[in-house]
């Protein structure tokens, strides 16, 4: 049984986690994940423990109370998560309930928090949006019938998706006034940076036009012209990059001017999220019907092609640092099904590794990070860690929770078991 209560000063590290790692029998599947996971520095030194080790988390929390919990969200000092109780629990990085408090139905999404500092926010089935502080009290709630509406948040906007009313309504975070109110879909959601809150807005003729607000005040900005498809998009501070049609755009934010457009060679589509990332370069999806799919990168200055390289057979999702960029994708598994990918490219484009990892996709790649020492990849029950440098496994978690959620702030990663109702956090060094 996970604590269901605090550490103290007198408790001896929280390594009780009997009912995990269970020690199941090596498939031929794993063994060909852990010594593809040994990439290109062979296995010499090697250990069976190194192969196919598990890990304990530092610790963990039963919520009482529940039988599930939401997905976790975490910022630099707290984490949240949602419970099956009606509660919001919070707790602090090293295991420290901070405060519980309780809505009036279960907490089935994600909070939307801050990088740091609160408040935090989440919606409730009984339909209403909360606003909690650190100290636990409630700041401010708006009465609604979103019962799994989603939320996001961006320095001191709050963005809401009501899917009964399609309305999307952007609040002051600290506050609760409303800086905007429009009609949208449920999805695509808004994509928030510091320049400009984009939102996807359809019209009677079933053409989409992309709408940008500010974000302090909720004036327009601009919009593009409709079309009728729907344009993917990304954006980090003042760089806001579209595609539609394979085509791909990059506008400033002030005033939607293209600065520059590129088309791209193969199909950029995705059915899990924009087939865009943004790091060093722009980095594209690109897939062709009979081959494998490619990792294109443009300049952020002309749009112009730096380097292409091919993945595995379908590119599900790309995280950039700026020493690497990392890829997961999908390939045939020898023992039925499909498994994840990883490569590893320097800045310039050339590979430095490629492993198949022994976790099966289960639907989508739910995350692929770097946090603190390691890079970490997910997906449906499954979670693994690997060394950013080498690719090599360093240990993979498989908790008995059917349905996990996971998330990440700074060095810390955090894992809530939705279909148990808990939360633990795993080592990242």
């Amino acid at each position: 049984m996970r604590d269901s209560t605090p550490p103290t000063e007198t408790q001896a590290p929280e390594r009780q986690t009997g009912r995990r790692q269970s020690g199941r029998a090596v498939s031929r599947r794993q063994a060909l994940a852990s010594i593809a996971s040994v990439g290109v520095a062979g296995l010499a030194g090697c250990n069976v423990q190194s192969l196919t080790g598990g890990v304990q988390p530092r610790w963990e929390r039963d919520f009482t109370e529940a039988s599930t919990a939401g997905p976790p969200a975490a910022t630099a000092d707290h984490v949240v998560v949602g419970g099956q109780d009606k509660r919001l629990h919070a707790f602090t990085p090293d295991g420290e309930a901070a405060f519980t408090f309780e809505t009036g139905g279960p907490i089935e999404t994600q909070p939307a928090v801050p990088a740091s500092g609160g408040p935090v926010h989440a919606h409730s089935t009984d339909g209403d949006l909360y606003t909690v502080g650190l100290e636990g009290g409630e700041r401010w709630h708006v009465a609604g019938q979103a019962r799994n509406g989603w939320l996001g948040r961006r320095g001191s906007l709050l963005v809401s998706i009501d899917p009964v009313d399609e309305t999307v309504v952007g609040y002051d975070a600290y506050d609760g006034t409303r800086r905007f109110q429009r009609s949208g879909p449920q999805y695509p959601v808004p994509t928030l940076s510091a320049a400009a809150c984009l939102l996807p807005v359809p019209n009677p003729d079933g053409e989409t036009k992309l709408v940008a607000l500010a974000p302090e005040s909720g004036e327009l900005l601009w919009e593009s012209s409709a079309r009728d498809s729907y344009p993917h998009v990304v954006a980090a501070d003042n760089r806001i990059v579209t595609v539609r049609d394979s085509t791909v755009r990059m506008r400033r934010a002030a005033d939607g001017h293209v600065v520059w457009r590129t088309a791209i060679a193969g199909e950029v589509t995705s059915y899990h999220g924009p087939p865009l990332w943004l790091g060093e370069h722009t980095y594209v999806r690109a897939g062709r019907p009979d081959r494998a799919d490619e990792l294109v990168a443009l300049s952020h200055d002309d749009g112009s092609v730096q380097w292409r390289q091919n993945v595995g057979y379908e590119l599900e999702t790309v995280t950039a640092t700026p020493q690497r960029v990392f890829v997961a994708s999908s390939v045939n598994d020898p023992d039925g099904g499909i498994l994840i990918r990883l490569d590893a490219f320097t800045r310039d484009g050339t590979r430095q590794w490629q492993t198949t990892t022994d976790i099966a996709i289960g639907g989508t790649v739910d995350t692929l990070a770097r946090v603190g020492a390691v890079l970490v990849v997910a997906s449906g029950t499954e979670l693994a860690a690997y060394d950013p440098a080498s690719g090599t496994r360093q240990w993979q978690y498989d908790p008995e929770s059917y349905r996990i959620g996971v998330t990440a702030a700074t060095d810390r990663l955090y894992v809530s078991y939705r279909s148990e109702g808990g939360i633990a956090r795993l080592p990242t060094n």
